[in-house]
C-alpha cells in the first residue's frame, strides 16, 4: 500500500528524532541541523517572509535563513519547516533543490508546504507527547509552552491529528 504524502511526512520526522533527538522537551533543532549538516542564519527578513532554505552550489552545508523580527516560537516552527524541505529533497526527490521559501501567502500553499509542515508538527510535537500531556488534561496554550511553539501550530496539529491519528 502506497503512504500519503503526510503518513511519509510524519515517518521521515518520527526517523529523526529516534536518530538525533536527545528526548528533552522542547525537542532542541540544533543538534538535529548538525546531524544534517544545516547551518541557522537569522536576519531582519521582509514582514510577508517566515525563512527559507538555500543550498549553494559546490556545498555541502545547507543554509536556513530565519527571520529574526519574529517569534522565538514562529521561528522554531519556521526552522523545522525548512528541515522538512530539506528532509523531502535528500530522502524523496533525491535532488539538490532547495528553493523554498516560507511566506504567509496561503495561495503558495503546494504539496512541498504541506510535507514540510506535517513534517515540522510531527518533530516539534510528538504525537505521543500530546497524548501524554492530554491525559493530564494539559491545554492546547500549556502544551505549545511545553514543546516551545505558538499556539496557533499546536491547535493545527492537534487538528491534524484529530484528523488523521498518528499510528506510532
Amino acid at each position: 500500500m502506497q503512504m500519503l504524502v503526510f503518513q511519509i511526512a510524519r515517518q521521515q520526522a518520527k526517523s529523526l528524532l529516534e536518530t538525533a533527538w536527545d528526548g528533552e522537551f522542547p525537542v532542541k533543532l540544533g543538534g538535529i541541523s548538525q546531524t544534517l549538516d544545516a547551518e541557522v542564519l537569522h536576519d531582519h527578513l521582509p514582514p510577508e517572509l517566515s525563512g527559507f532554505i538555500v543550498k549553494r552550489e559546490g556545498e555541502d552545508t545547507v543554509h536556513i535563513m530565519l527571520n529574526s523580527t519574529e517569534s522565538t516560537e514562529r521561528q522554531r516552527f519556521t526552522w523545522a519547516h525548512e528541515l522538512g524541505h530539506l528532509i523531502e529533497r535528500a530522502t524523496l526527490a533525491g535532488d539538490d533543490d532547495y528553493s523554498f521559501v516560507e511566506t504567509r501567502m496561503p495561495e503558495r500553499y503546494d504539496l512541498h508546504e504541506f510535507f514540510a509542515d506535517e513534517f515540522a508538527g510531527t518533530l516539534l510535537m510528538p504525537a505521543p507527547k500530546i497524548r501524554e500531556l492530554q491525559a493530564r488534561g494539559i491545554t492546547a496554550a500549556g502544551m505549545a509552552a511545553f514543546f516551545g511553539v505558538s499556539l496557533k501550530a499546536m491547535r493545527k496539529r492537534l487538528d491534524r491529528l484529530k484528523k488523521q491519528p498518528d499510528a506510532d
